[in-house]
Order: structure tokens, then C-alpha cells, then sequence
């Protein structure tokens, strides 16, 4: 079987064109040319932003002054002083992230991210009681009316048994409705309570750091039956007091 000049592949019988790469079979073979390779290396080349231990001194220095300023009496040149230290620490942060080489670079993003984590969390948190706590203020205002209209069919149930009227059966089943519907209430109450704990404890566990627990047997599996069902149901009782106790807790604040 006939193959191709070009790229060593074959070729069909009487073929003018390469299956393979697509050039003329009978087109003269390419010779190889030595290229010259340039090689560069780029630098990062940064403007305006100063070398993050630079700033970061600055800024302490600045911090410093407006302290013993402070304590000086001199309180408008203070404020200025710990006002300008404060500014600098956007300008440390950037350069931190474009040199993070040092220990102090690295300490200062891990601080900055973790504040910001941190924050993002609180925020998220007091979002999530506010909102279960307008919930929890309708359904504490419902649940109260429902049980008054239930007490008063109950009284007025017993009205009808006193004198026979024959409206005790329809009293009655309103009256089921009624204890029904108040179930109901509370049973939402109950899981308003519950989903808003578990968003924030979902938002809390992106923020806490991870935990290796390590099995104190080298020899076994690490897996223990008994020990893993008496966690697991001392977790669900855990979570069911706290739940209570959120529950009483968002209702006293409400």
C-alpha cells in the first residue's frame, strides 16, 4: 500500500489527495526549516501601588503618631493620623495579592478573608432570624386567634349540650377543625424555626474551619455501630433543644 509523502499515511489506490493531511500526493515533500525560538520571560510590572510590608509599615507608623497625638490632646491631628493609616489598609490588600510572597502578605489575606467571611455570615444570619421572626409574629397572631375562636365554640358547644339543641355534633366538628388548624400552625412554627436555624448553620460551616477527627484505635476501622447511633441520637436530641430554645428565643424578641 502506497504511502503519503508528506505525513507517512496511506494512501487509497489512485488517490490525488491525502486522506490523512490533505495535500496533493504529488506535491513535492516540505523540507524541515531550522526556526530560531525567542524566548521571554515576562515581569509583572506594577503601578502606583507601593510593596505591601512598605504600606503596611507606613500605615503603623501613622497609627502610632495619631495615638500619641491623641494622648497629646492634639485630637484633630490624631484623627487624621489614624484616619490616613486606616486608608492604607485597602492599598496594603492589593498589594498583598499581587505580592504574596511574604509571611505578613499571607497573614494579611487570611485576616481580610476570613473577616469577610465572617461578615458575610453575621449579615446572612441576621437576615435569616429577621425574616423567621415576621414569620413567627403572623403565625404566633393566627395561632392566638384560632384558639379563641376555638374556645368559644367549645363554650358555645357546651351551651348547645346544656340545652339540647341539636348543634352540638356541627359545634363540635368545628371545633375539631379549629384544634386542627392550630396543629397545623404550630407544626409550621416549628419548621420556620427549624429551616432558619439550618441556613444559618449551612452559612456558619462555610465559614468554620474544617475538623480532622482522627479514630482513637489505630487498629479498627474507625467505624464503632453503637458509638455512631449513640451520636446520632445525641445529636437529634441536641437539635431539638436547640430548636426550642431558638424558637423561645425568637419569640421573645418578637
Amino acid at each position: 500500500m502506497a504511502t503519503c509523502s508528506h505525513c507517512g499515511g496511506g494512501l487509497p489506490e489512485d488517490a490525488i489527495f491525502c486522506p490523512s493531511c490533505g495535500r496533493r500526493t504529488d506535491a513535492p515533500p516540505i523540507k524541515p526549516r531550522d526556526i530560531p525560538i525567542d524566548v521571554q520571560h515576562a515581569k509583572p510590572r506594577y503601578f502606583g501601588i507601593g510593596a505591601p510590608i512598605l504600606v503596611l509599615s507606613l500605615a503603623f507608623i501613622l497609627l502610632v503618631v495619631g495615638v500619641v497625638l491623641l494622648a497629646t490632646s492634639s485630637v484633630a491631628g490624631g484623627l487624621i493620623a489614624i484616619g490616613l493609616a486606616i486608608c492604607l489598609l485597602p492599598a496594603f490588600l492589593a498589594g498583598a495579592r499581587r505580592w504574596p510572597d511574604t509571611r505578613i502578605a499571607r497573614a494579611g489575606l487570611s485576616t481580610a478573608d476570613r473577616l469577610r467571611d465572617e461578615t458575610n455570615a453575621a449579615g446572612t444570619s441576621v437576615a435569616t432570624w429577621s425574616r423567621a421572626g415576621r414569620a413567627v409574629v403572623r403565625l404566633r397572631k393566627e395561632r392566638l386567634r384560632r384558639r379563641r375562636e376555638r374556645d368559644a365554640k367549645i363554650r358555645e358547644l357546651g351551651r348547645s349540650v346544656f340545652d339540647e339543641d341539636g348543634r352540638a355534633d356541627a359545634l363540635k366538628s368545628e371545633a375539631k377543625e379549629l384544634d386542627e388548624r392550630i396543629t397545623a400552625i404550630e407544626r409550621e412554627l416549628q419548621q420556620t424555626i427549624a429551616g432558619a436555624r439550618g441556613r444559618v448553620r449551612k452559612d456558619r460551616a462555610a465559614v468554620v474551619a474544617t475538623a480532622v477527627i482522627r479514630p482513637a484505635d489505630e487498629d479498627s476501622d474507625g467505624f464503632d455501630e453503637d458509638a455512631t447511633q449513640a451520636t446520632s441520637r445525641e445529636g437529634r436530641s441536641a437539635d431539638a433543644v436547640d430548636d426550642v430554645a431558638d424558637a423561645v428565643d425568637v419569640e421573645q424578641r418578637s
